[in-house]
């Protein structure tokens, strides 16, 4: 999976969670991408859910097909935090994205924020797991423009994405 897109549908199925209060599918023009019934799920792939996340609350599922492979999506809460794991139809993981508090983030995202971009305002930040490697995708509001800063976990800058998801008006 691209990092954009297996950013993408994860942040706009929580930014749509945060502003609306509601969970919505994300499908915009991406014709490879279903909202789909808990119920339509394989079963191998709940069962590595509730494997790697015992307490987990299934909330909504997805299917799609990335590089013409199929994938699922489950979104799930864990003791109130928003999690979203991605699988193939077999069960096996391939993402886990879990959306986090800024203060949650590792030292040296953090200070590589802070000094990257010491006036953005921090709208959301996910952490995302592929292949034992996490990366920290964090959604900002800079001059007004929406936009996503991934960082690695030691730090460094990886890519600036812009996001298609409107910034909160300011108060």
């Amino acid at each position: 999976m691209t990092k954009s897109a297996r950013f993408a549908r994860p942040l706009v199925l929580a930014l749509l969670a945060c502003f609306s209060g509601v969970i919505a599918p994300a499908q915009g023009d991406d014709k490879n991408y279903t909202d789909i019934p808990l119920a339509q799920v394989p079963r191998p792939v709940i069962q590595a859910v509730q494997k790697k996340f015992p307490d987990a609350q299934p909330q909504s599922a997805s299917r799609g097909i990335e590089e013409n492979k199929p994938y699922f999506d489950v979104y799930i809460k864990v003791k109130g935090q928003n999690i979203w794991v991605t699988c193939n139809p077999q069960g096996a993981i391939l993402t886990i994205d879990r959306e986090i508090v800024a203060k949650d983030l590792p030292k040296p995202v953090a200070t590589a924020f802070a000094k990257k971009y010491p006036k953005a305002a921090i709208r959301m930040v996910n952490e995302v797991t592929e292949d034992n490697y996490s990366t920290y995708d964090i959604a900002i509001t800079l001059n007004n423009k929406p936009l996503v800063a991934i960082f690695a976990a030691d730090g460094k800058f990886l890519e600036e994405l812009e996001d298609d998801e409107p910034a909160p008006a300011s108060k």
